[in-house]
């Protein structure tokens, strides 16, 4: 169902047909995007972990998305734990969109190891808005890659990452 431009009234008489378009159906399309969301919780018997500096699926089936949507904006959140083997070393997490690596440079965010010790694991978060989709099914995936063939490693024995989209 797609949204119908409402009407602009005049003196001509409001009819059953009028109301179903220019309400109901609206609504119903409204309601549609606000319901419209997809979801994993990782639960996994080890870690995810890298050394790639290139960009590479965290894990193409744990997290990753498909979602039909109405067309326009889908917000994409993920929340979680990483931690990167040698001090003062980054990790960097990108978002592929129906196969294409949204930002093409370091990704959606950075995490790094500072000087406080290699492999301490810190949570890590991002919420960010993909504006512009077409009508149709769109497939998410989280990518990350390494700084200098550092090993990486998301935590997801004892905590759970979450990756999540949502029509906005």
């Amino acid at each position: 169902m797609a949204w119908t431009r409402p009407k602009t009234w005049s003196s001509e008489p409001l009819t059953s047909l009028d109301l179903n378009t220019y309400v109901r159906d609206n609504q119903n399309y409204l309601r549609d995007r606000l319901d419209n969301s997809v979801s994993r919780i990782v639960s996994a018997d080890s870690n995810f972990s890298t050394t790639s500096t290139a960009w590479v699926d965290v894990d193409s089936v744990a997290l990753s998305l498909n979602l039909t949507t109405l067309g326009g904006a889908v917000l994409l959140g993920y929340a979680g734990s990483i931690s990167v083997g040698s001090n003062r070393r980054n990790c960097f997490l990108n978002i592929s969109v129906d196969g294409v690596d949204y930002f093409a440079d370091n990704g959606v965010t950075i995490y790094g190891s500072s000087g406080e010790g290699a492999y301490r694991s810190k949570p890590l978060g991002f919420v960010i808005l993909i504006p512009g989709l077409s009508a149709g099914s769109h497939s998410f995936v989280l990518r990350w890659k390494s700084e200098s063939g550092t090993q990486v490693s998301m935590v997801a024995t004892t905590s759970h990452p979450q990756f999540w989209a949502k029509e906005a």
